[in-house]
């Protein structure tokens, strides 16, 4: 592979003294050393010479990117210093010594692209290819996809410990949102940048498929500086890593692939072909799901849903997440807890993840068709928002702790409860806006505990005889019959509406 002047210079001050001067380019279009001889008479494009400094005419033609090695000093350095680069060896050595360590320097980047292509050609593997560059870089290296997972990284396990998390494959929530904060903005750059990143300096090259942004691969300067010569052997890793996760683009689309994109068609209500069914029968094999819906609060609105999803999926094996408008759905298998207590080891589970991500989660019955699962992602989305609004302090909510909720909203549909009240409700409304008795709050009271005057009295701290007159006043207000079942049926579901839009109203709205 060809050079430039930067990744010589690098390499040479490793053994020498060196300085560089001139005008240089950044490019790797330098072929192999040529002695230079006294017969030459032009220095030609993109070659690199290597001679003793006092062997050099007092002036020749110069092409483009043209790059000396010379040996010692001499007046006329001058004249080339201003026209191409000249790198100057201060040590005392010889002219073929010094070519051939140029000719060692050509074949170690030349042995490394091999590498690289054999790899590329034989697994794409890109865990193996920062692994065969770490003696190029000598630095920790990452490279991560557009969700933010890791796909590989080097520098041992200590680098493993301050990049990832328990749950592994996925960047730290804190720490990515200080990746955010700098790279986001950053993502449609094509060239390399340099950031303080993660508290350490990062070379960061953004990853692309067409002119999409597909992740990210970075040099970590915890063991050496930056080098100029990074840029460009960087360069060459990146359109690497490139080209092997283009190579296995079309191999990713397996049958888990395939299962979520299944689940997602049928949670938008779309149908569901032959092959697809089968695939999803095959796949289903007895097990139990439940769904659950989650969203972020508003101190991680900026993370990539793609993100949380693998930091679900991670945490819950067999489990299948992706985003829909703007929240995470999952469906997570519930085989692995048959022998314990399912709602509670869901909970504890549940509730460590949520709280390390800040999340608010919505959770299903459990379910065994995967053809039902839009049925049930309404159960979970239901339960999200119910106990949102009913119960804003807390962030776990199961969805039969908010059946009664959903049933009593979903029977008044879009009308407001008062369009329901009969004209006796409306005159015990009416009495209560100037009464301190609450004739309301005494009914719902009193059917809630099945007309049970003892304890209905003991319930509001009213004397049996008081309760027994203010009943009969109500009853004579409502004209209505109470002992019909269908009567109390209406009546406690407006009482539940009414109860639930006063808690709703009172309860100030926690940060969403």
């Amino acid at each position: 592979m060809k050079l430039n002047s930067d990744t010589l210079f690098d390499n040479l001050l490793s053994m020498f003294t060196v300085e560089i001067n001139g005008p240089k380019s950044i490019e790797l279009c330098l072929e192999r050393p040529v002695l230079f001889t006294d017969d030459l008479r032009e220095l030609s494009d993109n070659h690199l010479y290597v001679v003793i400094a006092e062997r050099l005419p007092t002036r020749m033609s110069v092409g483009s990117n043209v790059t000396i090695i010379c040996i010692g000093d001499a007046p006329q350095l001058a004249f080339y210093q201003i026209r191409c680069c000249v790198i100057c060896i201060k040590s005392n050595t010889d002219l073929f010594r010094i070519f051939n360590v140029v000719q060692g320097i050509f074949n170690r980047y030349d042995k490394w692209h091999e590498k690289l292509r054999e790899i590329l050609d034989q697994n794409a593997s890109i865990q193996e290819m920062l692994a065969v560059s770490e003696s190029i870089f000598q630095n920790p290296m990452f490279v991560i996809d557009s969700n933010f997972h890791y796909l590989a990284y080097s520098g041992g396990v200590s680098y493993e410990t301050s990049y990832s998390t328990s749950d592994s494959g996925n960047l730290d929530i804190e720490k990515l949102g200080q990746f955010l904060e700098l790279h986001e903005p950053s993502m449609h750059v094509r060239e390399p940048l340099l950031l303080r990143l993660l508290d350490t300096e990062t070379l960061n090259f953004n990853l692309y498929e067409m002119d999409s942004y597909i992740g990210c691969f970075t040099i970590d300067y915890r063991d050496r500086n930056h080098r100029a010569s990074d840029i460009p052997l960087g360069k060459i890793l990146t359109n690497m890593i490139e080209l092997a996760l283009h190579k296995f683009s079309g191999i990713l689309n397996d049958n888990y692939s395939v299962s979520r994109k299944v689940l997602q068609d049928i949670v938008d209500g779309m149908p569901v072909d032959y092959e697809q069914q089968r695939m999803v029968e095959t796949a289903q094999k007895k097990k139990k799901y439940i769904c659950a819906k989650m969203k972020l609060s508003s101190r991680f609105a900026k993370l990539p849903l793609g993100y949380i999803c693998n930091r679900v999926e991670s945490a819950f094996p067999g489990s299948i997440a992706f985003e829909r408008k703007g929240d995470i759905i999952c469906f997570v298998e519930i085989e692995s807890a048959k022998d314990q207590d399912f709602a509670q080891y869901l909970e504890e589970k549940m509730t460590l993840f949520i709280n390390s991500m800040d999340l608010r989660i919505g959770i299903s019955d459990p379910f065994s068709d995967l053809f039902s699962a839009r049925m049930y992602y309404h159960q979970s989305s239901a339960a999200l928002e119910n106990g949102t609004l009913v119960r804003p302090t807390e962030k776990y909510y199961v969805f039969q702790d908010y059946a009664l909720t959903e049933l009593v909203i979903n029977s008044l549909g879009r009308l407001p409860t008062e369009l329901f009240f009969t004209d006796g409700m409306r005159r015990i409304a009416a009495h209560d806006a100037e009464s301190s008795v609450s004739y309301l709050k005494t009914l719902r009271v009193y059917l809630n505990n099945n007309m049970n005057i003892t304890k209905t009295a003991a319930d509001l701290y009213v004397h049996r005889s008081t309760l027994l007159e203010r009943i009969a006043r109500i009853e004579r207000e409502l004209d209505a019959d109470l002992q019909d079942s269908d009567v109390r049926l209406r009546l406690q579901l407006l009482l539940k509406a009414m109860m639930l839009h006063e808690t709703i109203r009172c309860t100030p709205l926690q940060e969403q």
